[in-house]
């Protein structure tokens, strides 16, 4: 069901800024503070094109507890929207939460004015955006990452958003370790003065704004010269930084973004105690299943949210058919999108997606989500289907099977050939 404003409002109970500790203790396993409400041990970025309220379903049904962002929705595009298309930019389901509205713009007046078209959605948390480096955003103004450039006015900014958004809504802040204005002087030893920036940067906004937790991106971000996909991975990662702020900053929290590719990835960060939480981007798009297990492994469930992905694609295909069916502009191949890589990586999955590329151009009267289950049903193996997750194809056996099982295969297998004599070719 997709919440309008006044069922959002209903449906939806927004979390104090403060939390219990028997709550808080019960959300994570790697929680160390009850005090500060966060996005919690796992966050899915927010994406421009990729992150929204389709492909957020669909995580959600790959896990109950992550939080998930929206994507960046620019104040002044809530401003000046038609009221009936509100949905479009702020759109989301019964059942999503938690999930945070990302937000762009440097106005504080606009973005006050933003938040408070925004509070009848019933979002959990808004986030200001001072991290994103692409020329659609960064380059035009004081916006984005350029904003890390401004402390006096993020905070205005987010105070701003706090005032619109009226009590009991969180604002956060999406960050970088700092701004470089080409690549050379973002390749440049400097880790000292970066970080008297950076947490100069972090004690003006949370004392001129109440912010409270910060998203950091653990690399720089060159505002001009690199495309968006550069600026991701050219600056080079220094999650000590963000662990550094973590430190020293009682009393604030801190998640880190940036360079993590697996759920291990995500565990081991979280290890040592000091940082709230992770976000992960486009690693959650390119493997969406691989993630079937932060619930258990980051939060201490005692179970994951999805049984295998013919039960993930089965709720998803029923959905993209019930809004293929209300709405009215064509959402054919949006809807599309977030099932694509459902089977990255494992037998026939590019089978799979070229079946269903066929199926959407040979036929645009059967319903999306019909398609996709026949794409499946046609192309894919039933135990790829019905694999549980934490579960993982092994080449050699072409059998599935538990992940550390597999990496225990692969061991005994490097053994095996590093203890073999060598052979020599004779002539």
């Amino acid at each position: 069901m997709v919440l309008t404003p006044s069922l959002a409002h209903s449906a939806v109970a927004r979390p104090a800024l403060v939390r219990s500790a028997s709550v808080a203790a019960s959300a994570s396993i790697h929680s160390t503070s009850p005090l500060m409400l966060d996005d919690g041990p796992f966050s899915v970025a927010p994406m421009m094109d990729y992150t929204d309220r389709f492909l957020r379903f669909l995580l959600r049904r790959i896990s109950k507890r992550a939080t998930l962002y929206t994507e960046m929705v620019t104040a002044n595009t809530l401003v000046h929207a038609d009221p009936n298309e509100l949905e479009r930019f702020l759109g989301r389901d019964d059942g999503e939460t938690p999930v945070v509205l990302q937000l762009g713009g440097s106005d504080p007046e606009q973005l006050r004015r933003a938040a408070a078209i925004a509070a009848p959605w019933g979002f959990d948390a808004i986030n200001l955006n001072c991290g994103c480096p692409s020329d659609r955003v960064a380059g035009r103004g004081c916006f984005g990452a350029a904003l890390m450039r401004e402390r006096a006015l993020v905070a205005e900014c987010c105070a701003a958003i706090a005032d619109g958004a009226g009590p009991g809504v969180p604002v956060s802040v999406k960050c970088r370790i700092g701004v470089a204005g080409d690549v050379e002087a973002a390749l440049r030893p400097d880790d000292d003065e970066a970080y008297a920036s950076l947490s100069a940067f972090v004690d003006a906004v949370a004392a001129g704004s109440g912010v409270r937790h910060f998203v950091v991106h653990a690399r720089k971000a060159v505002l001009g010269g690199l495309s968006p996909e550069q600026n991701r991975k050219v600056p080079p990662l220094k999650p000590e930084l963000v662990r550094r702020l973590a430190a020293e900053h009682a009393g604030i929290r801190f998640s880190l973004n940036g360079g993590l590719q697996t759920v291990d990835d995500c565990d081991l960060a979280l290890r040592d105690g000091d940082l709230a939480g992770v976000m992960v981007g486009r690693a959650v798009v390119a493997r969406p299943w691989h993630w079937a297990t932060v619930d258990t492994a980051l939060y201490g469930a005692a179970s994951d949210a999805a049984t295998s992905r013919r039960q993930v694609l089965e709720e998803y295909a029923a959905f993209a058919n019930a809004e293929e069916a209300r709405l009215k502009q064509r959402v054919r191949r949006v809807l599309l999108s977030p099932a694509l890589n459902l089977f990255t990586g494992e037998p026939f999955g590019k089978k799979y997606r070229a079946a269903l590329d066929g199926l959407t151009k040979d036929d645009a009267e059967t319903p999306i989500g019909d398609l996709l289950l026949r794409a499946a049903d046609a192309t894919l193996r039933a135990d790829t289907l019905d694999a549980p997750p934490g579960v993982v194809y092994d080449q050699y056996t072409k059998e599935y099977v538990a992940a550390d099982e597999l990496a225990r295969a692969h061991a005994a297998r490097a053994e095996a050939r590093a203890a073999a004599p060598a052979q020599v070719a004779l002539a």
